[in-house]
């Protein structure tokens, strides 16, 4: 069926289960990436602290506003997921950070503005990869 060889059910007796995608972090995985973050000191004014937004018992983020999660893709994101996830899935993951970067500038060159178009797509391409639709989709409710 063309499948990947990773995504592929493994057989163990009468079990059968299904192996973690790429992209799933184990609970070590999860807590170095929280620690990480909680950890960050950003200059004041700069954001609202994101350590105090990461939950180390839920091993969630709580209570972000829009310019939090701004600053997380921008700059934070790319610290804390070096080392946690697989190269490939890093380096989308990196493509789609200074993608954004790039967007979020002040004024944009507008001669930039298709080549930015097509990272965008190659982009959207590459996160299929490795991510489920339904993390691509959003749904209003």
């Amino acid at each position: 069926m063309g499948l990947h060889l990773e995504l592929q059910l493994e057989g163990h007796g009468k079990q059968t289960f299904l192996p973690p995608a790429c992209h799933t972090l184990s609970k070590l995985e999860k807590i170095s990436f929280c620690d990480s973050l909680g950890g960050t000191k950003v200059p004041l004014g700069y954001s609202s602290g994101i350590g105090n937004f990461v939950s180390m018992e839920d091993l969630k983020f709580v209570c972000l506003k829009s310019h939090d999660c701004r600053v997380l893709i921008q700059q934070l994101l790319l610290v804390a997921i070096c080392g946690i996830l697989p190269k490939s899935v890093r380096y989308v993951i990196t493509r789609l950070c200074m993608f954004f970067n790039s967007i979020f500038h002040k004024v944009i060159e507008p001669t930039t503005l298709d080549d930015l178009e097509n990272e965008a797509i190659i982009i959207l391409c590459q996160l299929e990869m490795y991510f489920p639709s339904s993390f691509l989709t959003s749904r209003s409710i």
